[in-house]
């Protein structure tokens, strides 16, 4: 329930965004940056975005390995998963934007389906009477928990470093809306089946409910032991996500450093990633201390980056041209 109030929350700010992009039809975020604050404060308003993504795929990189090893590879030194996700992530972002938005395209309704063939396979096992009382705490504490979780939205707005290769101003506002709507619904829909499954108390202690989720499933009497199913295509989806990630840093890094292909950069944001997840000796006590501070950072920059941009753009002027 947290998670779908701050889509809603985040969902103002992509509407600033959307006017700036309206305005400047010709222009990505990082050019509406430049022009808006000038070289000096547009250079450090880029730096931030890419240090606070650069943190967020280290984190989330690091999540999933640990994943991999608490889950299902037990005698996998963490290392080689950590290697194996960012090998895998780098050689598909190295192929470029049109073939990770190829693959999107490819992948995203096999996954879809997939995800939703979790639904009715989980369903004989759900409890709807976890769900109340269906307020929780009350409106207020979901409000103000909602807000310091926006990473959805923020990834929305990090792909609009891309604006200018979608082909016009109406297609990246629909396809955007759209995702957001798709989020919200699969978020809102799995928060119900988890809490459904596991009950509040339970699943506030469980660190990766889907995986716990898939390992319950069956089909029928000869297939019990789902989880190797999902965890294949949940595979796939990581490494295409992360290779978004990869390819999205790199962009920025040559707007930083005036690169010209952002393939130059991905070797290095690579090793970077690599060495960066193997620091944290105690990754829970590492989450719920520096990534707390890490979350609310992530959330003060992007709920507050489009309305700033649009305030200076509303104060030059530029909307009257």
């Amino acid at each position: 329930m947290v998670s779908s109030y701050s889509v809603w929350v985040g969902y103002l700010s992509f509407l600033f965004l959307l006017s700036l992009f309206k305005l400047y039809k010709n222009k990505d975020l990082t050019d509406i940056i430049y022009h808006l604050t000038g070289k000096f404060f547009g250079f450090v308003i880029i730096l931030m975005l890419f240090l606070i993504l650069l943190e967020y795929l280290v984190v989330s990189i690091r999540d999933y390995a640990d994943i991999l090893s608490t889950m299902f590879y037990l005698r996998t030194p963490l290392k080689y998963l950590l290697l194996m996700l960012i090998v895998t992530a780098f050689y598909v972002s190295h192929k470029g934007i049109n073939i990770i938005g190829s693959l999107c395209w490819l992948t995203y309704p096999l996954m879809q389906g997939v995800v939703l063939l979790l639904i009715p396979l989980a369903l004989k096992d759900l409890d709807f009477s976890y769900l109340f009382p269906l307020g929780g705490p009350g409106v207020k504490t979901l409000l103000k928990l909602g807000i310091l979780h926006t990473s959805v939205v923020s990834e929305v707005i990090s792909l609009s470093i891309f604006f200018t290769q979608v082909r016009s101003y109406k297609e990246f506002k629909n396809a955007s809306l759209l995702g957001l709507g798709l989020s919200i619904l699969l978020i809102t829909v799995f928060m119900v089946i988890y809490i459904s499954s596991y009950g509040y108390t339970v699943l506030s202690t469980l660190n990766y409910p889907h995986h716990h989720l898939t390992r319950l499933v069956g089909l029928g009497r000869f297939a019990k032991n789902l989880e190797s199913f999902f965890l294949g295509f949940w595979s796939i989806a990581i490494a295409i996500r992360f290779s978004i990630y990869f390819y999205t840093l790199a962009t920025l890094g040559t707007s930083l450093i005036k690169v010209k292909s952002p393939n130059t950069l991905l070797p290095y944001i690579a090793v970077v990633v690599y060495i960066l997840a193997r620091l944290p000796e105690n990754y829970t006590q590492y989450v719920f201390s520096i990534r707390k501070v890490g979350l609310m950072v992530l959330w003060i920059f992007f709920t507050f980056l489009s309305p700033f941009l649009w305030v200076v753009a509303k104060l030059k002027g530029e909307f009257k041209s």
